[in-house]
């Protein structure tokens, strides 16, 4: 047998069949013949204190079974990956932060009925400032969109002395960079089923999720319930890049399940899923970096500051992850760094490929590319002298021992790249 079976080798791909005949099941695509329909009223300002929230016509809609809010359960746990700061329900006398915020829960025979519904509840609320700035969220001033004030948290980067770096530098560079709310854009929108036992009080829930134990758990805390009451089939996912880690239909079902007794269903339209489900966090970063003429990296500093949105999800392990990034697959032995997790009124940001290093990588790759053109380099050249190696020391003070693959994949971009222009001419 080859010591390495699978490397190099064609795969069979185990779910590619089911997947190309259309036999794979996906949660919109289960069903039970007494199967109800769930809608959720999300909020109508992203930052306000509810006054009001009449149902009484939805109620009465024929075809509405029951509509759920924040009254009918007032001792409901909050949630979150990081930190609980997440409401089931805002009810009256508390505060929507974002548009995604859920005010009602609606149960209906038919998904056309439920969505009627949620257009009749009426919702009366005091706006409040909307901050959709991170560093109008940073002044002493703004408003506060949690208690705790709208920095989550603060982290900090030391390695050398970085004056002392800057000090020995012949060039030095500083420039700002900003990227964008990024969403993953799943093929399957946030959808579930869920049946709810009466004889043994277990709720199933078929939904996907990308922490199956987290989910568990966070349900059952925010229920009030045992973990063990809390079953989760994992569907097929159609896509989820990260998105599918926090909670979404989840908690909504097991609710609208254990109140009906009835198997229900919950699926998000698209613009639903844009509106209420997490999003790449957008990142401001000034980055300051220093080198010697022969184009060796002295110091970097870097101060980032990350807007999480109205929730903390991934929040404070994205940021922070970015800033452990900021010199990229380089070495340098000064490095500072500040960075700072910031609520908005935005939708919250959480995890998407690359967990912050992706937006690190435009400002460190950005900075290499102004200090080639300052001192007359060529950009491979820069990267090939200041590239990790085994033995290489990152910011955050890990040594490197194995898979230190940049040289050799900068050599063969070369390469290809120069094969590539011979092709051309």
């Amino acid at each position: 047998m080859k010591p390495n079976k699978y490397v190099g080798e064609n795969v069979f791909k185990v779910d590619a069949k089911d997947k190309v005949l259309g036999k794979a099941i996906y949660p919109d695509d289960i069903y039970f013949e007494d199967m109800l329909y769930v809608k959720v009223k999300r909020a109508t300002h992203p930052h306000a204190y509810i006054q009001k929230i009449d149902v009484s016509k939805a109620e009465s809609l024929p075809g509405v079974i029951k509509v759920i809010t924040a009254k009918d359960y007032p001792h409901l746990n909050k949630f979150g990956l990081i930190v609980k700061d997440q409401p089931v329900l805002v009810g009256i006398g508390e505060k929507t932060r974002f548009m995604g915020d859920a005010l009602a829960i609606v149960v209906a025979k038919s998904k056309e009925i439920a969505t009627k519904a949620i257009n009749l509840i009426n919702v009366e609320v005091k706006e409040l400032e909307v901050i959709t700035d991170p560093f109008r969220a940073m002044e002493e001033d703004a408003p506060k969109i949690h208690e705790g004030g709208n920095i989550v948290v603060t982290h900090q980067l030391n390695k050398g002395d970085v004056m002392k770096g800057f000090n020995e530098s012949d060039v030095i560079i500083e420039r700002e960079y900003k990227t964008q709310h990024v969403d993953q854009l799943p093929l399957q929108v946030e959808s579930g089923v869920a049946v709810y036992d009466e004889k043994t009080g277990v709720i199933t829930i078929w939904a996907a999720t990308q922490w199956l134990h987290d989910t568990q758990a966070d349900i059952a805390q925010s229920l009030n319930l045992p973990k063990e009451k809390i079953r989760i089939i994992q569907p097929v996912i159609g896509g989820a890049f990260g998105r599918k880690e926090d909670i979404s239909v989840h908690i909504h079902l097991a609710l609208a399940a254990m109140v009906t007794k009835h198997p229900v269903k919950l699926t998000y339209t698209r613009e639903e899923s844009m509106i209420a489900q997490s999003k790449r966090h957008p990142l401001y970063i000034k980055a300051r970096t220093g080198a010697t003429k022969d184009g060796i990296l002295k110091a970097w500093e870097v101060e980032v500051v990350g807007d999480t949105g109205a929730y903390a999800s991934s929040g404070p392990a994205v940021v922070h992850k970015g800033m452990y990034h900021c010199t990229g697959p380089y070495n340098v032995p000064n490095v500072k760094g500040i960075a700072y997790t910031v609520y908005t009124n935005n939708t919250y940001g959480g995890a998407m490929r690359g967990f912050g290093t992706t937006q690190m990588a435009f400002a460190y790759e950005s900075q290499m590319n102004i200090l080639a053109e300052k001192l007359g380099m060529d950009p491979a050249e820069i990267r090939l002298k200041n590239a990790y190696r085994i033995g290489s020391i990152t910011p955050n003070g890990q040594k490197l021992t194995q898979s230190v693959n940049v040289v050799e994949t900068i050599q063969e971009a070369l390469k290809l790249s120069k094969e590539k222009e011979g092709v051309r001419h």
